[in-house]
């Protein structure tokens, strides 16, 4: 099983090209301060100023800054509202139609959510389960299941996974004709506060 999590490639990305540049201007501040770079590179001079003391900076600079900012700003408030989209949203999904007698019986409707519906009532029958919250989402033959299952203090909780892979998920696979899918296991004990999560 694996997690599927919308925001985690993103994140991963911007945090990959954040630290590469932090971890540069670290190492540049690391050597010109310790005079290693004036070595190598003799024109440096770390007592000479950054800027020119009569340097005036054009009428559009400051322009420029708040435009920068404001950018800069959009894209953090664009990461920080990907973070609250862990999943997409459920929606309606069109079954096969059947054949009987060589005649099309019809189209099937069904919306994800009551497949979960289905899906987290079957687990919630298992002994030893106490509640068992299920979502599907995505395109209906490679859907992205979700599952939190919450067991009793004591269950044997890699039983519990086998058993919810080996029975509980082919049963929905089979029923819904869905080819494969992703699927984001957690499992968590009632009592002991404590939880697993497999995947």
């Amino acid at each position: 099983m694996a997690s599927a999590t919308p925001p985690a490639r993103l994140n991963r990305t911007l945090l990959f090209l954040i630290g590469l540049v932090l971890l540069a201007a670290g190492v540049f501040g690391l050597l010109f301060g310790t005079g290693v770079l004036r070595q190598v590179l003799p024109g440096i001079d770390p007592s000479v100023p950054l800027l020119p003391a009569g340097l005036t900076l054009p009428e559009w600079a400051p322009w420029v800054t708040l435009a920068v900012a404001v950018v800069v700003g959009l894209l953090a408030l664009r990461w920080l509202l990907a973070q609250a989209r862990r999943r997409p949203r459920t929606s309606g999904w069109t079954l096969p139609s059947a054949q009987v007698a060589g005649r099309d019986a019809g189209t099937t409707r069904i919306h994800s959510d009551h497949a979960a519906d289905a899906l987290a009532a079957d687990i919630e029958s298992y002994d030893g389960v106490q509640r068992a919250a299920a979502a599907l989402v995505g395109d209906r033959r490679r859907p992205e299941i979700h599952l939190d299952v919450t067991a009793d203090d004591g269950a044997d909780l890699a039983a519990l996974r086998t058993r919810i892979t080996d029975h509980a998920l082919p049963r929905l696979r089979s029923a819904l004709d869905i080819e494969s899918g992703r699927a984001d296991l957690v499992l968590r004990l009632a009592e002991a506060k404590e939880h697993s999560r497999v995947g």
